[in-house]
């Protein structure tokens, strides 16, 4: 219900099970003109559970009451122990949130009122706005709407301004937020971004567009019109893991990685053993048994792979890392035990992160993969631009047999690329056989990869070093 009330005391108490003694709470407005009691008639056992509620709004000199409301879902703001919480009370996620929303001067309200879709992270409000005329607040209906969309609690108003700032997510990949404001009575949008994970394609797609990409669509009104354009970004990349330990018991080492959406990245160091310097890690994320991995592979400065990590976090306490690293790129050697836990350091952030630009261009080589391939690609970024305003690369690729110095496939492209990291070569410009695949440029590789591929000699897979 959101009707004014005189006497609602009564059919709210008949309204709710009889759980415990009512509680009541006052507190002054920001403005400090009105005095506010939130009743509850009964207070559930689980304080985790919302409850109907009295709000009662009183001049703060004279006390009269100048209006009453309710709400059949709020929750009771007690901690365990019976005390008062402050913010459960009053604010963006309290019971009652007080703010000039449309900037007239006088202080508008909203009233929780339920959860929204998703009950852990979104609760419902009702807004009402304060009646210029008299002492009255009316329900206003696209606020309301608004509130029930925005994720968390109430939406945020900055005062100097009113910009309201709504934010919706939905899951772990969706977003929307959407700046608004009180214009002449109306709610106005004036701008909004939404942000939607892309998912990877599969083999029988067209694209061969890889995981950890997001699509954001930037909307704002141009000349009178409302338009939104759409454009891909990313890959995400996670805060870094910080390991150390050591290989069969009697190695030390120290290892670090970072996820860049499918790609790993990181470095590890035979901290007593070797020239020490930390050697070059690419890798992924992979499924063996019933079990996640991620795989890191070491990189010589030629290209060549000097060692496999297999790693796992184990389920249980102490959570440590678990796995095996063998030598080389075929994995023909005997393993040894990883052991490995977290370790704090200071991150190293030119290290981290997304690719320069200006460190794009050059030649990138792979040397004796797990297949018996030497790679090289030849890449440049063209100064010029495609119809829609994306980079242009022109790149070329050759594989060979190890052994023989035969070309297995050869190929030259020249494509637009999806964002300043990432290229997809489609058909028909892929090779027939090996169809579509991607490029994703990181810092010190280029990872050629198809979203399905086969292990078969001619397929443009690959983990490619950077050249000087």
């Amino acid at each position: 219900m959101r009707t004014r009330l005189s006497g609602v005391l009564l059919s709210l108490a008949l309204a709710a099970p009889v759980m415990a003694e009512p509680r009541s709470f006052s507190v002054n407005d920001p403005s400090g003109q009105y005095l506010v009691e939130v009743l509850f008639p009964d207070v559930p056992q689980d304080l985790q559970h919302l409850a109907p509620a009295l709000i009662t709004l009183r001049d703060k000199r004279s006390l009269e009451i100048l209006q009453q409301l309710q709400t059949p879902d709020a929750q009771v703001p007690l901690d365990q122990q019976g005390r008062t919480v402050d913010w459960r009370l009053m604010g963006e996620n309290g019971v009652v949130y007080f703010a000039d929303i449309n900037q007239d001067g006088r202080q508008d309200l909203a009233i929780r009122n339920g959860t929204g879709a998703d009950k852990d992270f979104q609760s419902s409000y009702d807004v009402y706005l304060q009646d210029p005329h008299t002492s009255h607040w009316v329900l206003n209906g696209p606020l309301t709407d608004l509130a029930k969309e925005t994720s968390g609690g109430m939406f945020s108003i900055n005062p100097k301004d009113g910009i309201i700032h709504s934010q919706t997510d939905r899951g772990c990949c969706w977003t929307r937020a959407s700046r608004y404001q009180m214009r002449d009575g109306k709610l106005v949008r004036l701008s909004a971004y939404t942000q939607a994970e892309v998912p990877a394609t599969d083999d029988d797609a067209n694209n061969s567009m890889p995981s950890g990409y997001m699509l954001r669509t930037t909307g704002e009104w141009k000349d009178g019109q409302w338009l939104e354009t759409p454009r891909l970004e990313g890959p995400v990349n996670e805060d870094p893991e910080f390991l150390a330990g050591t290989l069969n018991g009697k190695i030390p080492v120290q290892l670090w990685y970072q996820q860049q959406g499918a790609v790993l990245i990181g470095e590890v160091r035979y901290t007593k053993s070797g020239s020490g310097k930390p050697i070059k890690l690419v890798g992924d994320q992979g499924e063996y048994g019933d079990q996640s991995f991620i795989y890191l592979h070491e990189y010589a400065d030629d290209g060549r792979q000097t060692g496999i990590w297999r790693i796992t976090r184990e389920t249980v306490e102490p959570y440590a890392y678990a796995g095996t690293w063998v030598s080389g790129a075929k994995g023909d050697q005997p393993e040894l035990q990883i052991q490995l836990h977290r370790q704090d350091r200071a991150p190293e952030y030119d290290k981290l992160g997304d690719v320069a630009r200006d460190q794009r261009d050059g030649h990138y080589q792979m040397r004796d993969d797990f297949l018996g391939r030497d790679g090289d690609l030849d890449l440049k970024i063209l100064p010029e631009r495609d119809a829609q305003g994306r980079e242009v690369a022109e790149l070329n690729v050759t594989l060979k047999d190890t052994g023989t110095d035969k070309i297995i496939i050869t190929t030259h492209q020249r494509v637009p690329m999806e964002t300043a990291n990432l290229i997809i070569v489609r058909a028909p410009q892929a090779p027939p056989r090996a169809g579509p695949y991607h490029i994703q440029l990181v810092k010190g590789f280029a990872v050629i990869e198809h979203n399905s591929a086969p292990d078969s000699q001619d397929y443009l897979t690959g983990f490619y070093r950077k050249q000087p």
